[in-house]
């Protein structure tokens, strides 16, 4: 018997989730992958200093877009409009958030048919009360002249009401792409409350974000990310799932927090980029097991062939004849050397399972 257990790639999947409930389905990119952000400070990004950054935070992507929540002149971003997904993403003068490299990560793991497309709507020290459908602007109106009016003044820049900001954002999004996840890090600003009553306020957004947009919650998970350090609350948000089935709740285990974070609540820049990873990973796994391979090409036989390459756009490229792994590897290592960098995909012929190379050189 064969074995062909390949010690290199990954298994990666592919959004081909109903676009029939989404707005302007017959108009809409099924390739352009939509996902909202919420939540407060640690969502919109804390490490804003210029040693937080790396060249790779501020090099833009074809494949990531962020839609404009505010007009912010230094990054050339217009409010309610597409442009490139370099950091922040969130208001003007926020800074590295998980959404960067969640969306960075997806765009290196997915074939390159898909784009990545950001919403992005969070206010620093905010409770989740301050995303009710309902009663979200009245939250905020009544800081307005209290010890923490930064919330009040962070809301006006969302036109007093995040949560129908966000929604009105997600509907624009919806004419060029289809919603796939949502994703929220908040919790901090809630610490203390039970479980059941956390995740029932959740809910309530989670819910009205469903219904606002037209989404099925089974098309459309919710990511919700640990904290970093309030008071053991990560307990009550990682039951977040019995309330939300379809929550998944992204592990915070191991991140630092920011040397200049005098409240020890906001996590470093490389925490941000691996946290950011950890959400793109869950959501590599609850996306569709199918790839960029062209459908017609992953349905050939490649007549005794044990294993065929493809670039990014499925243009079949080479077949490889080997029984073993490591013999794989030394094949792909003598072809590599003569393409070009970038990602591409090796289909096992007789499982018709099919696993991303990347060509560094």
């Amino acid at each position: 018997m064969k074995t062909r257990k390949l010690s290199i790639g990954t298994i990666i999947c592919l959004g081909g989730l109903s676009l029939a409930s989404q707005v302007g389905a017959q108009t809409v990119d099924p390739n352009f992958h939509i996902y909202l952000a919420f939540g407060q400070s640690n969502m919109e990004g804390f490490a804003n200093y210029a040693s937080d950054y790396n060249t790779v935070d501020k090099t833009s992507l074809p494949r990531f877009q962020v839609l404009g929540a505010t007009t912010c002149n230094d990054l050339k971003r217009t409010k309610d409009q597409w442009s490139p997904g370099i950091a922040p993403l969130f208001r003007c003068g926020t800074g590295l958030s998980p959404v960067d490299y969640f969306a960075r990560t997806l765009v290196d793991s997915l074939p390159a048919t898909i784009r990545i497309g950001i919403v992005p709507v969070a206010v620093a020290g905010t409770k989740i009360e301050g995303f009710d459908p309902t009663t979200g602007k009245a939250y905020y109106d009544a800081k307005a002249n209290a010890s923490d009016s930064w919330m009040y003044n962070i809301a006006k820049e969302y036109g007093g009401d995040p949560y129908a900001r966000l929604v009105a954002m997600a509907k624009i999004a919806q004419k060029s792409g289809v919603i796939k996840g949502i994703l929220l890090h908040q919790g901090e600003s809630n610490a203390g409350e039970a479980a059941d009553v956390w995740g029932k306020k959740v809910n309530t957004t989670y819910q009205g974000l469903l219904k606002d947009l037209g989404l099925n919650a089974k098309d459309v998970p919710l990511l919700a990310g640990e904290v970093a350090n309030a008071g053991g609350f990560n307990a009550q948000i990682d039951q977040l799932p019995k309330t939300i089935p379809t929550a998944y709740v992204i592990s915070s285990s191991g991140l630092t927090i920011h040397a200049k974070d005098t409240y020890k609540l906001h996590f470093s820049a490389d925490s941000y980029r691996t946290f950011g990873k950890r959400y793109a990973q869950q959501m590599l796994k609850l996306l569709p097991k199918t790839t960029g391979v062209d459908s017609r090409q992953a349905q050939a036989t490649y007549a005794g062939a044990d294993f065929a390459l493809f670039d990014a756009a499925g243009k079949h490229l080479a077949s490889f004849h080997t029984a073993q792994a490591a013999a794989l590897d030394v094949q792909w290592n003598g072809v590599r050397q003569k393409l070009p960098v970038g990602i591409y995909w090796v289909k096992d012929v007789s499982e018709g399972s099919v696993r991303k190379l990347v060509n560094t050189r």
